[in-house]
């Protein structure tokens, strides 16, 4: 047995602590690059002159909007709901990251406000939804653009639907992703985080039965139409039902090939949806169009 001296031992105390002093733990670098994070956003609030904004910092997101404080935490509680949905559709690890800290999230369903964000911030030209999961400060930039008379819970739930989509992208890492598998992600899955016994969930199948069988028309959608060159009528129920279907119906075991089938081959061509599809076991169009079919037509979630 090896003795070690008191001189010894005590040597080996003042190294490990001087040691300890220049190391930090997981815990302690993942706070420290989550408060950069905050001030990254403070600073593009500012210098987008829009420090008049509200900041709200929830487990997974900064909330920002110019709005009153309980608004932008009225949003982050609907945000919050679609985070357990969203990295099981994606089949996340427990304790895996999606991204770097939190993502932040600006609302801004004033034109000008977006606008000069884009402008100031990303430099770039204001057109939809602008993304970017992959820098050191994730964020979504969202105008909120919803057609009709709208309620601010339609368009907080629109927003809920964007940063579902936002999981998407950073699942797909360098896949292509088509916006109908994008969007329809983000839709399902902000519905589902709305309760399966919701209205807005409730209603939501209802439509996509008439979408499938016809409704008043007797024809059947085609979820060709959604990647091709002749757009449905109800192209945003389609999409939203077909995915659902892919994510968290009957297909859900094999989601994962087709987000990864967009990847582009090794000369950067990428595949398409067809070539997509039957990576993930789906080799024939119509085969999936009739199981989607008599799965809607269950109204099973």
């Amino acid at each position: 047995m090896i003795h070690l001296t008191r001189p010894v031992v005590l040597t080996f105390l003042i190294a490990a602590g001087v040691a300890s002093l220049g190391t930090s733990t997981p815990a302690q670098d993942a706070k420290a690059d989550i408060a950069k994070q905050k001030e990254t956003v403070v600073a593009n609030l500012k210098k987008a002159d829009l420090s008049k904004a509200t900041l709200t910092e929830t487990n997974n997101f900064f909330i920002v909007g110019l709005m009153p404080e309980e608004k932008t935490k009225a949003l982050g509680v609907i945000l919050e709901k679609i985070v357990p949905i969203a990295r099981k559709g994606l089949q996340y690890e427990s304790k895996e990251e999606v991204w770097k800290g939190k993502l932040a999230v600006y609302y801004f369903p004033e034109g000008r406000d977006f606008k000069n964000f884009l402008r100031t911030v990303t430099q770039v030209r204001p057109d939809g939804v602008y993304y970017d999961v992959r820098s050191d400060t994730p964020f979504v930039v969202d105008p909120v653009e919803i057609s009709g008379k709208v309620t601010e819970a339609d368009q907080f739930a629109s927003t809920a639907a964007i940063v579902a989509g936002a999981y998407l992208r950073a699942r797909g890492t360098t896949a292509t992703i088509p916006d109908w598998v994008s969007n329809g992600f983000g839709k399902a899955t902000a519905l589902r985080a709305e309760g399966l016994t919701s209205t807005r969930y409730k209603n939501f199948k209802t439509q996509a039965k008439l979408v499938a069988n016809g409704g008043k028309t007797g024809t059947p959608a085609a979820i060709a139409d959604l990647w091709g060159e002749t757009k449905s009528a109800n192209a945003e129920i389609l999409s939203a039902s077909l995915v659902e279907y892919l994510a968290y119906g009957p297909g859900a075991a094999n989601f994962l090939k087709l987000i990864y089938g967009f990847r582009p081959d090794e000369n950067g061509n990428t595949p398409s949806v067809a070539q997509a599809l039957e990576a993930a076991g789906w080799k024939e169009v119509p085969a999936l169009e009739m199981a989607w079919q008599k799965w809607v037509a269950t109204g099973k979630p």
